[in-house]
């Protein structure tokens, strides 16, 4: 049999009431923090630092005299001989 109205959503009112402020709470703080908030479908949050974004790409432009050392191409992975125990 069903109603119109749900037994449960009265009970879960004050727990959405608490979980927006639990939530605005967070955003304020990470925001507070210089982080960037996106919000995704279903409610869910991704908190991301704009510092580390630019940490990649100085890491992407980095032109050191030793580039295979820091990125190893698959051809060069598999030049290498594997350990072996003695």
């Amino acid at each position: 049999m069903r109603t119109d109205q749900p037994t449960h959503a009265p009970a879960l009112r004050p727990l959405r009431g608490y979980l927006a402020r639990i939530t605005g709470r967070a955003d304020a703080e990470a925001r507070a923090a210089g982080l960037t908030v996106e919000v995704l479908p279903g409610g869910v949050r991704r908190y991301r630092d704009p510092r580390l974004d630019q940490l990649a790409a100085d890491r992407a432009a980095d032109t050191s005299p030793y580039p295979s050392v820091r990125r190893v191409d698959v051809g060069e992975a598999a030049a290498w001989s594997t350990p072996t125990s003695p």
